[in-house]
């Protein structure tokens, strides 16, 4: 194990390097709150950019986002037309992570579902300056969609997910509890290859990032 300097360093890392990850074909763990700015491909869907530690990502169609709770994430619309929602998760919507629909074209279901207060959940397009401003809390951990307002536009339509935040590097379940099940998580993730054990986030995984999962597993949760 390394000494405390060390130590200290990862964990300020930890706190300040926000990540995007993508888990799955179409799927996007964003870890800190980043500026959405948001175009469309017509009337077909809707194109997300945005930059963190991980680099700039530009004009990525119809992503699911998977959003940690505590930060706080802004969505603006940079092209006309296409007002862009947040509903919760009772919006009728089929399909698969990138290729969603809304089955509904009764703006009334579409309002239900909105968050509220609607008018803090709706982003008009541009000119206007108008966005979203989304602080999550632990009591948003939930599944939601965003849509386009206009109600014959039913593809124009994808999933968000936000999820309990991890308390460091080590909190691989975000349990905000450090114990024997994030040990064998890691452990499992590190034998098989999988990317989440990858602390330094270089592709590569080998006792940097072991020494990276001890230093911050011994520091524990704030």
């Amino acid at each position: 194990m390394r000494s405390a300097a060390p130590i200290a360093l990862a964990l300020l890392a930890a706190t300040t390097l926000a990540d995007t990850t993508i888990t799955a074909p179409h799927v996007y763990a964003i870890d800190e709150g980043v500026d959405f700015a948001i175009a469309n491909s017509g009337a077909s869907s809707f194109l997300f950019t945005w930059t963190d530690d991980s680099g700039t990502f530009t004009d990525v169609e119809d992503p699911t986002l998977i959003l940690s709770s505590g930060q706080t994430y802004t969505f603006m619309r940079t092209t006309g037309s296409h007002p862009f929602s947040i509903t919760d998760d009772t919006l009728p919507v089929t399909g698969t992570d990138g290729s969603y629909a809304r089955t509904t074209t009764d703006i009334n279901v579409m309002n239900a579902s909105t968050l509220q207060p609607m008018d803090d959940f709706i982003a008009d397009p541009a000119p206007t300056t108008d966005m979203i401003t989304w602080t999550l809390t632990p009591a948003d951990v939930a599944d939601y969609y965003y849509s386009c307002r206009i109600t014959f536009h039913t593809g124009m339509v994808g999933r968000m997910q936000v999820v309990a935040a991890a308390c460091n590097d080590a909190d691989l379940n975000a349990d905000a509890v450090l114990n024997l099940d994030d040990i064998n998580l890691f452990a499992q993730a590190f034998v098989s290859g999988d990317l989440a054990a990858d602390l330094d986030h270089n592709t590569v995984l080998n006792i940097d990032d072991i020494n990276l999962f001890a230093q911050a597993f011994v520091a524990g949760c704030p």
